[in-house]
């Protein structure tokens, strides 16, 4: 299921993959990770739509940002960059962890593009411990590399005794984080780390359908950020993967897809 799929590339570099035919929809990754996180949703969305997803800049196959402090909006603006070159006409975003963030950010910027936006696994008005903590990560990531994060990480995701077909997905997650590219990596962190969420009047402002989900056992994007997120926004509405947790479309991928599935038919019709 989780097998590297073949990449095409942007004039700028940027990797992705497509497949399907019919209304487009764009897929975009989180923090250290690549677009095969999302294989089991492509397999599902493919069948009824056109789906793109690609490798965030620094990560999988695409190449690195030139960064020179945290900046979400030039992850924002290689979404522009890519969708202006590969789609035609308007899309459905769908983002996980810092994708959702950047997803989000680019359907407030760029309204003409987007049909709705789907935010999984996302943050929302983070507290000021929890600020704490993942720049503390992201600070150390940048120190000492990947080595003694990526460990922590898996045991986040997964918890510290993975059982059955987790066992698998979070050995993946774990080859994944080992290969990134170590500055990609550590850049796409320390952005993710200095945003405590959505923003709120971009919630408020948003005019578009979009859909917050994440799992029960979340505890970093918890079920509670995404109710509040999706209260705050006219046209939102929860989701909520019983028993999932940070890597929902990995471990619990059949649920997750028929919950986005449902929401792209939906804008469809």
């Amino acid at each position: 299921m989780w097998k590297t799929l073949p990449r095409y590339r942007t004039t700028n570099n940027i990797a992705y993959y497509k497949t399907g035919n019919g209304p487009a929809i764009l897929l975009i990754h989180g923090v250290g990770l690549r677009l095969e996180s999302w294989n089991a949703q492509i397999n599902i969305l493919s069948q009824e739509h056109t789906v793109y997803a690609i490798d965030l800049p620094g990560h999988g196959e695409s190449d690195q940002l030139i960064l020179e402090s945290p900046n979400i909006d030039l992850y924002t603006q290689q979404i522009k960059l890519f969708a202006d070159e590969m789609i035609t006409g308007a899309f459905i975003v769908m983002g996980h962890s810092l994708g959702a963030l950047i997803a989000i950010r680019f359907a407030h910027l760029h309204k003409k593009y987007c049909l709705g936006v789907v935010a999984l696994n996302c943050v929302y008005q983070r507290s000021k411990k929890a600020m704490s903590f993942v720049k503390s990560r992201a600070t150390k990531l940048a120190l000492e590399g990947p080595k003694n994060i990526i460990p922590q990480t898996i045991d986040r995701w997964f918890g510290e005794n993975p059982t059955g077909s987790n066992i698998e997905i979070a050995s993946t997650c774990k080859q994944w984080l080992e290969a990134t590219n170590i500055e990609g990596y550590s850049h796409a962190y320390n952005t993710f780390a200095h945003e405590d969420g959505v923003a709120e009047k971009l919630l408020i402002m948003n005019n578009l359908p979009i859909a917050f989900i994440t799992g029960t056992l979340d505890s970093n994007s918890t079920p509670l950020m995404s109710q509040d997120m999706a209260t705050t926004s006219p046209f939102g509405m929860v989701e909520l993967i019983p028993e999932a947790g940070h890597m929902a479309q990995m471990t619990h991928s059949k649920e997750v897809g028929e919950v986005l599935r449902l929401f792209a038919l939906g804008i469809r019709n």
